[in-house]
């Protein structure tokens, strides 16, 4: 009786102290976000950690969506005909995940999804800009798999296992008749840290033991030609670093005559990293206009702590520059003139919430959309190049001539230096 007591006066405690801080806070910085901030973090906090029947979990799946999804009238239906349609049929966590898919594709939005526990958790990992694993990419080519890309600093670049090489088995299990989405799957559940790779490389089988590891993803890199051009290479904007490593490179850049920015390939990543580099880099601009729920509207503005040191910018953009890195093509075309080469971009102009829910489960659930300053809205359509050049491609090995990716000099990289040069020369 008396532990029950004490367990309660704990609750009520924290509870109260709760309440004191955000009462604090609030005058002394009186802002609604505040509170907003506060209770979504209390509130995502404690049901992460609950444990519920995978009935409960639907219910709180179809509520959030009800009460959160960027359009109130959720695709133009009825969303109480969801509200106990497969609860008889839910018996585990599985079915669960089945049925909040299946509702949530009437919304018809690609973006929207609810992930169980494991997909959630690599969901967040990947948000750090890191995964776990041997760092390579694999692709299906005829009856074999083949690898894709090799990550820097990763157990499969040391391993000197390069694009192009043909995986033959895992642990001793052989990678006939296997996609994949399988043998990623094989790799994930093998228990032991190292793990034994068999692949051929120019027709030499050879078989090694790899040690997994946990591998930060590359953000960013780049490189000054000898005529003082900046070439930077942005693969993604996740992470912490991310904006502090895009400081770093405006500043080593900021003698340089002229500044390209590849975001091919880049599927973007956390909103707000894209708006901060995009603030070392303005005036006091308007970055986007972002849309909420119920119509709501408000503009973003850069806060006037400008680093850049203004100068010609070309962004090479393709069908694979999405999100995060459309906001920042986007609004340095519409603020600095930045002159886009290559194919459209991808086209995404939603904003996601990643949502904690019960059991370490999660859902990624649109809550806003953006528009530029010019008024560009960008969906489906996705930025359109003031220069169009297609990309080219080369094979990346002889094993299967199938098998290839974009190169890094091409004709696209090669019009924007060109472009830079003669801007320079014409000051001259």
């Amino acid at each position: 009786m008396n532990e029950k007591i004490q367990k309660k006066n704990i609750i009520f405690f924290s509870i109260f102290m709760l309440i004191v801080v955000i009462v604090l806070d609030l005058i002394l910085e009186p802002q609604e976000i505040v509170l907003k901030d506060y209770m979504n973090d209390l509130l995502q906090t404690l049901a992460a950690k609950q444990n519920i029947s995978p009935q409960r979990l639907y219910v709180n799946a179809w509520r959030t969506t009800k009460n959160s999804y960027f359009d109130k009238t959720l695709n133009n239906q009825d969303w109480t005909r969801w509200r106990y349609r497969y609860l008889k049929y839910i018996k585990n966590e599985e079915d669960a995940n089945v049925a909040i898919n299946t509702m949530l594709s009437s919304l018809n939005d690609p973006y929207t999804k609810f992930l169980l526990s494991d997909l959630f958790e690599k969901q967040k990992i990947l948000m750090d800009s890191k995964i776990y694993g041997l760092g390579m990419t694999v692709v299906e080519m005829g009856k074999g798999v083949f690898v894709r890309e090799i990550l820097k600093n990763s157990p499969a670049e040391e391993a000197n296992i390069m694009p192009g090489d043909a995986i033959l088995s895992v642990n001793g299990v052989s990678t006939k008749d296997i996609d994949p989405d399988e043998l990623v799957k094989i790799i994930e559940k093998i228990k032991t840290e190292k793990v034994e790779i068999t692949f051929m490389q120019n027709g030499v089988v050879t078989t090694k033991k790899l040690q997994k590891a946990n591998i930060f993803l590359p953000t960013m890199e780049f490189k000054i030609t000898d005529d003082n051009i900046a070439i930077v290479t942005l693969t993604n904007i996740m992470g912490e670093k991310a904006v502090i490593d895009f400081i770093h490179i405006l500043e080593k850049t900021n003698d340089t005559n002229g500044i390209i920015i590849d975001l091919r390939y880049n599927y973007g990543g956390i909103l707000s990293n894209a708006i901060q580099m995009a603030n070392y880099m303005l005036d006091e601009d308007e970055i986007l206009s972002i849309e909420s729920r119920g119509n709501r509207k408000y503009q973003i503005y850069s806060a006037n702590e400008r680093i850049f040191e203004k100068k010609p910018i070309v962004i090479l953009i393709n069908k694979n520059t999405a999100s995060a890195a459309e906001i920042l093509a986007g609004t340095l075309k519409d603020n600095l003139n930045a002159v886009l080469i290559g194919e459209n971009s991808y086209g995404k102009n939603s904003i996601q919430h990643v949502i904690s829910m019960s059991n370490g489960t999660g859902l990624i659930l649109t809550t806003d959309k953006y528009i530029f300053p010019s008024g560009n809205d960008i969906y489906r359509r996705g930025l359109i190049p003031d220069i169009e050049i297609k990309q080219k491609y080369a094979v990346l090995s002889n094993t299967d001539k199938k098998l290839k990716r974009a190169v890094d000099i091409d004709g696209q990289l090669q019009k924007g230096l060109e472009l830079i040069r003669k801007v320079v020369k014409n000051k001259e």
